[in-house]
């Protein structure tokens, strides 16, 4: 299953400054990947498209290194707590009314899922995707800036 998520980092020949670049940020996304390698399978149950299985992966490395307990205290009292980083207002608020949640945030399986639907779901912003709840960490999962 890792393999379908994996960029294939090669370098052609001649060798020309570009290819360094990419190869570099090939093995970037790959170190990424490999990281999270314990839950592909999981997240591969809600996220079925390699890009986006890749995607979300990145964004869990980069939120919480891949721990499920990781915590957050952010500077307006709020926090964010778990493998993909919930905020406490976004989750008891909003999101567990709205999808009848009981678990914590610390559930992984339950905060892929409500990722999924997120992404899929909430859709009238200005992006026209879910993905960009997660912004704040894009410098560090957006492929266009690894």
């Amino acid at each position: 299953m890792i393999a379908e998520v994996l960029i294939a980092c090669t370098l052609s020949s001649p060798l020309v400054p570009a290819d360094i670049d990419f190869y570099h940020d090939c093995k970037k996304h790959n170190e990424l990947i490999y990281y999270m390698e314990d839950y592909v399978d999981l997240f591969h149950e809600y996220f079925s498209d390699p890009n986006d299985l890749g995607r979300i992966l990145r964004i869990a490395f980069c939120e919480s290194s891949g721990n499920p307990n990781a915590y957050n205290e952010n500077k307006d009292g709020s926090n964010d707590l778990g493998i993909l980083q919930f905020n406490d207002r976004t989750w008891w608020d909003w999101l567990a009314p709205k999808l009848k949640i009981t678990s914590e945030r610390t559930d992984v399986r339950v905060s892929v899922a409500v990722a999924s639907w997120l992404i899929r779901n909430d859709t009238i912003n200005k992006y026209g995707h879910g993905w960009y709840h997660w912004y704040p960490s894009r410098s560090c999962w957006d492929l266009k800036n690894l």
